[in-house]
């Protein structure tokens, strides 16, 4: 990873900022795309090992915007050796409330960017010569759940579309996967808990889960794994790190 330029997407998340991290231990060069930069500037100084790392405002309800956005990180940064789609908006809802604008804005960011970026990021002045891609999905793309139709149904759209484009791109030397989180020690986890019925509804998922709950840096490392030269074999694939849930 010495000297690579990766974008990293959801990098204020948990699994986001760990993958940053550990991304940033091994040498690598970090454009992190944000809502907000002020608010990730303090992660950046104080939590990124290294020097060259830099957050550019990327709005992932804006799809209309993301080419230009990236189009211009290219110019002051230069180009990506990688791209980790780790942004997610988990929000829930019955079917009664989801809504057309509902569901648009949950495809959005964990979907619909995750497209938008990558038909940027692919163009021969944007990237390196071998481009490597990772986005975060779920173990709710294979398992389903109550109210969470749009956050499900995103993260299989997700699954589905990079076993498309693994063949349509293995010509332009790209390589892409997902990664699916068992459930994870993170501000979603959090989030769960403070809900009515949210701490049963993880002792449930944990009775799946028999190895336990995941650490944010065991989905680093798988991601980076996917990442590096020992995984250039492997594309189109979505590899689970779900402390055995989807074998239970």
């Amino acid at each position: 990873m010495e000297g690579k330029r990766f974008l990293i997407t959801g990098a204020t998340g948990s699994i986001g900022g760990a993958i940053a991290k550990e991304l940033a231990l091994k040498g690598a060069n970090l454009v992190l795309g944000v809502r907000d930069v002020k608010k990730i500037e303090p992660f950046l100084r104080d939590e990124l090992v290294g020097i060259g790392h830099y957050a550019i405002e990327l709005d992932l309800n804006n799809l209309d915007s993301i080419s230009e956005v990236i189009n211009s990180s290219v110019r002051s940064f230069g180009r990506y050796a990688g791209f980790v789609h780790a942004a997610g908006n988990g929000e829930v809802r019955p079917i009664k409330l989801t809504s057309p604008s509902f569901m648009a804005k949950v495809m959005n960011v964990n979907f619909f960017s995750f497209i938008e970026i990558i038909r940027s990021i692919i163009e021969k002045n944007a990237r390196e010569e071998d481009l490597r891609i990772v986005g975060i999905s779920a173990t709710g793309a294979f398992l389903g759940n109550s109210t969470k139709t749009a956050y499900c149904a995103s993260k299989a759209a997700m699954n589905s579309a990079v076993r498309c484009l693994a063949k349509e791109l293995a010509n332009k030397k790209v390589r892409i996967n997902t990664v699916a989180p068992g459930a994870t020690r993170s501000n979603m986890m959090e989030d769960l808990k403070n809900i009515p019925g949210g701490q049963e509804t993880l002792n449930k998922i944990l009775e799946r889960q028999f190895l336990g709950i995941c650490e944010p840096k065991d989905i680093a490392d798988a991601v980076i794994f996917l990442l590096s030269d020992e995984a250039k074999m492997i594309s189109g694939t979505c590899l689970p790190v779900d402390g055995g849930r989807l074998i239970s």
